[in-house]
């Protein structure tokens, strides 16, 4: 009996030693405490100055698609196609109750699952959305189309005004 307890006791002594030297679980691209807001107000603004587009990517940490369409994003061409034409700002959804308003200020992308991007002008007129949940199954998608995808959001860009 006594060395049933002496293994018992060291079995969760080595539980408690291992646990305390497990990785923490990575945080995933969308920032629980990030100001929606706030952030695309930014992202508005900076597009005003150098007439890039503003791309809203709704989306949770533990959605697998939004993961996905994350890797997706950072794809050396995807990425470099982004950074010249896109602000991006990503939106935490959490578990279908965090920035809610902030879909339905764009048109409800969301309703049709996640991840949901929205295109905005600088003026914060929407230029596109995949409220019809063309990304929420990222995982069957590859990065040229989601390059196609961009571009054709580009290609609605409204011609900057005459200075």
């Amino acid at each position: 009996m006594e060395s049933r307890m002496k293994t018992v006791a060291l079995a969760t002594v080595l539980t408690l030693v291992i646990g305390a030297y497990a990785p923490a679980p990575a945080q995933g691209p969308y920032d629980k405490q990030a100001d929606a807001h706030k952030d695309i107000e930014t992202a508005l603004r900076q597009a005003g100055a150098d007439d890039r587009l503003v791309l809203l990517d709704f989306g949770a940490n533990w959605c697998l698609d939004c993961i996905i369409l994350s890797h997706l994003f950072e794809d050396k061409t995807v990425r470099s196609y982004l950074q010249d034409n896109f602000h991006v700002v990503q939106i935490d959804v959490g578990n279908w109750d965090r920035n809610l308003d902030v879909s339905r200020k764009y048109g409800s992308p969301i309703d049709n699952g996640i991840p949901a991007v929205v295109i905005l002008a600088a003026s914060g007129d929407v230029i596109a959305s995949t409220k019809n949940g063309a990304l929420a199954d990222a995982r069957t998608a590859t990065a040229g189309e989601v390059l196609g995808y961009l571009k054709g959001w580009v290609a609605r860009k409204p011609m900057h005004a005459a200075r």
